[in-house]
């Protein structure tokens, strides 16, 4: 077995890295993961066959041979491994199950697992190194590593010890650590006058890696905490260190840092500092060692956190700048499992990742040897808000403290309105006594590889699936839990609020995989506390404690329609005239906290975003409630949808355009809110009846501006000649998915609940705003990736399907113009700005659409840069936002980190997109996961829709207002799905959905291995759990199944048949006749077991052919109160299905 794991992982690679040769790298990874590497000869796949065959066939012959074990038994060489065979083999024959055979197998192959080994890259050339290293003494840097051997090139401040540069040994010239100097990005920041500067961070007052903020208090006091920092820029000015001293290996830097910790204590002989930073071959590491110098006074150390400042500021870089040079910091707040992840904007490796420095479990952590007690994991994450020179604006999300041990101090201060993250501590330092600090840096190959880095670190990984947010009908979650060799689950893990989810081990586990089944209980956020144990030593110093953050929700269908009634009633604005703006009829955004926790619709705001229809705030809300009926449509709330586009939408050739959003030539204004000296100077006016606060807030400054228009904030009361252009390319896409739905809607729902209009002009109204947004938009906004813009892709698509093809082609055209803009970009995946997360979903659909996977890879890896897997409900999967709460949100704190934003569903669809295309990468179905499960975790218990979560740890809550949510439903919508996938080592497993693992057919339940080896032979019974049950993905056929008119209740896959068994039932509230079933194979590694023409279509056991094609699609006749069975079968000369 040994030899088979040799020759079929990296061992040859990392054998290279050892000798100095650069290992040959995947420049592509929308291949395969088997693929990634060269592929070997047959006689190598021949070699690797049998020597697994080989291994397999004596685990075996030693679990049926008692006579083996005996012998084991007799010889006094034997060894633990030996002897764990032997204890397992005494069961007779013929009492023990496969099961139990396999998984002593497991057991076995366990004793013979390796250890794994840090990754270290390919060293750069030498003269990349010479040239680093030289640019680090031209700034005063000591440089640590960089040699043979070593993963990193460090470079540390010599006046302080601080960290400076951190570079990984392939890539010298690149640092994970914002610049101390760099003369291409000029800006302002604190201090430094009106004229931008060339960036030059060595004065006072600039965060540096291995800064510390510390709040402390006498012992035994009862009083507050004062805080005390090595940063300051305020009087009294922390005197410099000596400088840091070198050791003779160049490996380990050292310095006394006690002068640069001020204030000075207000108790006692206060506190020594000693900074130390050590490069030793896989890793680095940065340790800071605190003494408390008084003889008689303990000091409680309540707050400690060590600064993080990697290089996120975008402020005065372009798009290239940005991706050569910036990187991405994610955090987990895992307890001693927690990590930093810093990854670079392209979303290539290596991956940087910081983890709390290793504690010793053999140190006594008590009195005796006068150290503070407590372990050293994270606790949170602290935004350094006005504590740092560099520039606030908005394209610098905030530099970071990890909170490392100790957060009392804050819990009971800035965060005491928040429920924190984790528990809050506080350790004493007693006389004397001291204590150490710090962090450890490690590299992971790329962003899929982070978890063998973890594993390979010592620290524990653990799996939440589906993800870390579930909701309550869910019945097969899990939580995977693998450890490092030598460390061991204990006990069960403890949840917080108590009760909240529980949680029963699977069987199956091995020493390094232990599984364990969750049911969610209550509704809200989770704690899981988890337990390992270091050894067979029982006592606490041997102890890890890890953090799993879960959100637990209502059911997801349930969920969508309270929002679905809230939105009809609470949000709804009638047409009865008495708006001045004529928005009415139509649906609103809304403030969650209006009318006592009821909410009430968002009319009043002077942000012309929010309440005039248009842009993504304004639309969201017809938006989402178009959306919506894609899934769970209601008549009801479609004839509402009618009433808006027909009376406040769309204008038509009679229609005043004053009065309407969209023109009769298509086009879509700014918005419909707006300001005009008319309304300013009738105080008894319309304007000043309907809403008085918008008057009073415009009239303030509208009185005396003499220009006439724009005499307010830029966001603020627009005139009405500013609110009716049209060139704005990002206000069209809300607009065709509105004209689009209703087409769905009416095409496919029999008899169709729409009245005011038949689907054909639906379909054309989609078509032709499409083809407005580029004619309108031009060479401008239009150029770039839209929000929601994936729905042109759709609408061309039904555009060819229904034979408007002069319509279709225009469209086509259109994108071809645009695709010609992207291709000559260095990054497919560009923005208005510097840098943004919004134009990827549309940019990588057409490029998909088009066949071009390596750009529309490219895209890809740009998300992973900024959307990361993590066992935390809140980060998973959230696509980094930090600027909306200021313009579209009602709590604005700056800069803040935004949890389950729009950007988050949306960016899943690129991700999702290429997961069902290569469904071998299922670190993508993971991500995709944590984005929808956590969308709908912003939906407050009224119905009322929040924009996404404030992460300030000091908020840690929905927003009140709705503002953007819109094309978060969207996204939601477009990749929401059953997904059913082989997932080694996890076996089958299910996203969005519950899964039953069956035999071979009419066989019954399948053991557990055999579910856990995916056995292709196995019946795969799927429970859809998302929203809107109207589409499974079947990996295992490559296979996209879309139901439209009608919901899907289960369906039964069985993957070696090639077969699926669906079950529609009738929509509640718009109940149809038939419904449409699409089928679309988007596998494209060439391993689809056969074509969508290969499938036939049959209903109620076969019986009956699907009567026809509509619009592309099998149709089925439905029923009330039974479930139609349809029956899907691919012929029998399609290949064989991908296992």
């Amino acid at each position: 077995f040994f030899l088979w794991w040799r020759s079929s992982t990296g061992w040859r690679e990392r054998m290279q890295n050892r000798r100095g040769q650069r290992p040959e790298t995947a420049s592509s990874y929308f291949v395969p993961q088997d693929d990634k590497q060269r592929a070997p000869g047959a006689a190598v796949c021949s070699r690797r066959l049998l020597l697994l065959v080989l291994a397999a066939a004596t685990a075996l012959l030693l679990q049926s041979s008692s006579t083996i074990a005996t012998t084991l038994s007799s010889s006094s060489s034997s060894s633990s491994s030996a002897k764990s065979v032997m204890a397992a083999t005494t069961t007779p024959p013929a009492e023990r199950t496969v099961d139990d055979r396999l998984a002593h197998v497991e057991t076995l192959l366990e004793e013979l697992r390796p250890e794994p080994r840090l990754w270290t890259p390919a060293l750069a050339p030498q003269a990349e190194v010479a040239k680093a290293k030289a640019e680090h003494a031209s700034l005063g840097l000591l440089s640590l590593g960089g040699r043979a051997g070593d993963a990193f090139l460090v470079g540390v401040r010599a006046s302080t010890g601080t960290v400076d540069a951190v570079s990984p040994a392939s890539h010298p010239s690149f640092s994970y650590t914002m610049p101390l100097k760099d003369a291409s990005v000029k800006l302002h920041w604190a201090d430094s006058g009106r004229v931008p500067l060339p960036l030059d961070r060595t004065a006072q007052g600039f965060h540096h890696l291995g800064d510390l903020t510390l709040r402390v208090r006498k012992a035994g006091s009862a009083g507050g905490y004062s805080t005390h920092s090595t940063v300051s820029r305020k009087p009294p000015l922390a005197t410099a260190a000596a400088e840091a001293t070198l050791a003779r290996d160049g490996l380990s830097s050292s310095v006394d840092a006690s002068r640069c910790l001020t204030p000075p204590l207000p108790f006692g002989r206060g506190l020594a500092l000693r900074r130390e930073v050590r490069v030793a071959g896989a890793e680095a590491t940065l340790s800071l060692t605190i003494t408390n110098s008084d003889p008689t006074s303990g000091v409680e150390i309540g707050g400690l956190g060590l600064s993080v400042p990697f290089n996120q500021m975008f402020t005065g870089r372009s798009l290239p700048q940005v991706a050569q040079r910036c990187s991405f910091t994610e955090v987990y707040l895992g307890g001693e499992a927690g990590y930093v992840q810093v990854t670079r904007t392209t979303g290539e490796g290596p991956v940087l990742l910081v983890l709390p420095l290793r504690r010793d479990r053999r140190e006594d952590v008590g009195a005796e040897n006068r150290s503070a007690s407590g372990w050293r994991g994270f606790e949170g994450w602290r935004p350094l808000k006005q504590e740092d020179r560099a520039n606030y604006d908005w394209m610098h999300e905030m530099l970071y403290e990890v909170v490392v041990v100790h957060s009392e101090a804050y819990a009971r201060a800035e965060w005491r309105g928040a429920a924190p993250w984790a528990p809050p501590s506080s350790a004493t330092l007693p006389p004397g006594g001291s204590a150490t600090y710090g962090l450890r840096m490690i590299l992971a190959r790329d962003v899929e590889s982070v978890g063998e880095a973890l594993l390979a670190a010592g620290v524990p990984v653990a799996t939440p699936l589906p993800a870390a947010t579930l909701h309550a009908d869910m019945t097969d979650a899990r939580l995977h839990l693998s450890t490092p060799k030598g460390l061991e689950v204990v006990g069960s893990p403890r949840s917080d609020p108590p009760g909240c989810l529980e949680a029963a081990p699977l069987s199956g586990g091995t020493a390094a995989a232990h599984a364990l089944r969750l049911r969610p209980v209550a509704v809200g956020r989770c704690r899981l506390t988890l337990r390992y144990r270091w050894g067979p030593a029982a006592d606490r110093r041997g102890e890890l404690l890890q953090f799993v953050h879960y959100n637990l929700l209502e059911p997801a269908a349930a969920l969508l329609q309270r929002h679905g009634d809230f939105a009809s009633t609470v949000g709804w604005l009638p047409g009865n005239g008495s708006d001045p703006w004529h928005r009415g009829p139509g649906y609103m955004g809304t403030d969650a906290d209006a009318d006592g926790g009821r909410g009430g619709a968002l009319l009043y705001d002077p942000r012309v975003f929010m309440a005039g229809h248009s842009d993504e705030s304004g639309a969201s809300a017809p938006l989402a409630m178009s959306v919506k009926q894609l899934g769970l449509p209601s008549d009801a709330e479609v004839g509402k949808l009618e009433e808006y586009v027909h009376e406040t939408l769309w204008a038509g050739a009679s229609g005043r355009r004053s009065s309407f959003l969209q023109g009769a030539d298509h086009s879509v204004r700014l918005s419909m809110l707006y300001w005009n000296d008319a309304m300013d100077k009738d105080p008894s006016g319309p304007a000043r009846r309907a809403l008085p606060a918008l008057y009073d807030h415009c009239h303030k400054c509208w009185a005396s501006c003499k220009k006439g228009r724009d005499c307010c904030y830029w966001m603020h009361c627009w005139s009405e000649e500013h609110s009716l252009e049209t060139w704005r390319a990002y206000n069209y896409p809300h607009v065709t998915v509105g004209y689009w739905s209703l087409y769905r809607v009416a095409r496919h729902i029999s008899p169709p609940p729409t009245k005011r209009a038949g689907w054909r002009w639906y379909l054309e109204q989609a078509g032709r705003t499409a083809v407005a947004m580029h004619t309108f938009g031009g060479r401008g906004t239009s150029q770039w990736g839209l929000m929601v813009g994936s729905i042109f892709v759709a609408v061309l698509a039904d555009l060819r399907r229904e034979g408007l093809t002069a319509l279709a082609d225009e469209l086509e055209a259109i994108k071809e113009r645009r695709m010609r803009k992207w291709m000559s970009m260095l990054f497919p995946y560009g923005s208005e700005f510097p840098w943004d997360s919004t134009g990827h979903e549309e940019i990588h659909s057409w490029l998909l659409h088009d066949g071009k996977v390596a750009d529309a890879n490219k895209t890809v890896q740009a998300v992973l840069a900024y959307s990361t897997v993590v066992p935390h409900w809140a980060y998973c999967g959230s696509a980094r936002r930090y600027w909306d709460f200021t313009i579209n949100g009602k709590t604005q704190w700056g800069n803040e980190r935004e949890f389950h934003h729009y950007g988050a569903t949306l960016n899943a669809v690129a991700v999702l997109d290429s997961f069902r295309a290569f469904p071998e990468r299922h670190y993508l179905l993971r991500l995709g996961a944590c984005a929808l499960l956590g969308h709908l975790s912003n939906i407050h218990p009224s119905g009322a829709y929040s924009m996404a979560w404030h992460g300030d740890p000091g908020l840690l809550r929905r927003d009140g207002f709705s503002g953007d949510y819109g094309p978060g439903v969207y996204g939601y919508w477009r990749s929401a799905a059953a997904y059913v996938a082989c997932m080694p080592p996890f076996g089958w497993s299910c996203f969005l959905c519950d899964l039953a693992v069956e035999g071979e057919a009419g066989g019954g339940a399948a053991s557990a291995s055999a579910a856990k080896a995916c056995d292709a032979g196995a019946n795969l019974r799927v429970t859809p759990r998302d929203a809107f049950g109207r589409r499974a993905y079947l990996a295992p056929l490559g296979l996209t199944v879309t139901v439209e008119g009608g919901r899907l209740v289960e369906v039964e896959l069985q993957p070696r048949g090639r077969r699926a068994v669906l079950r529609v039932a009738v929509h509640e509230r718009a109940r149809s006749s038939e419904a449409s079933v699409f089928l679309e194979v988007e596998r494209r590694d060439g391993r689809a077991p056969a074509p969508t023409s290969a499938y036939s279509c049959a209903y109620d056991e076969a019986a009956y052919p699907c009567s026809g094609r509509k619009a592309g699609a099998f149709v089925v006749p439905l029923r009330v109160g039974e479930p139609t069975r349809v029956i899907l079968q691919a012929s029998a000369s399609g290949s064989a299905p991908a296992s």
